[in-house]
């Protein structure tokens, strides 16, 4: 019988790791009654959009550690110098949830790192 190893999700590509983000964090999202319609990935910009119409982006492009930080409304994922209101992602509910969106979201920085600039007009 063979065991199923640890590292067996760093082979996920960038739009299954997008995919997997999606899912997770639409169950793992609570704040009142806004859902997560999606989260997209231009460039190096992650958009989330609420089922309200609005929606936050982020510049993943940076290279500092991701950090969870636990909040009134669960946990959130944002980078170790940004303020609290910066968050990439927010309204986790459990740091089981957290820690896999943020393992997730470090995956997905180093593919867009290593991929090549398709942005003519983009940095």
């Amino acid at each position: 019988m063979g065991t199923p190893s640890q590292g067996q999700h760093t082979a996920l590509n960038k739009q299954q790791t997008i995919a997997y983000i999606n899912k997770l964090y639409k169950m793992a999202y609570r704040y009142k009654e806004t859902k997560i319609d999606t989260v997209t990935v231009d460039g190096k910009v992650l958009t989330v959009f609420l089922s309200t119409g609005q929606h936050y982006r982020s510049d993943i492009s940076k290279s500092e550690p991701l950090i969870i930080a636990r909040v009134k409304a669960g946990y959130q994922i944002r980078y170790k110098s940004a303020a609290n209101t910066e968050e990439i992602l927010w309204a986790i509910q459990t740091e089981d949830d957290a820690k896999r969106l943020q393992k997730a979201l470090q995956h997905l920085i180093g593919i867009l790192k290593t991929e090549k600039k398709t942005d003519p007009f983009g940095s």
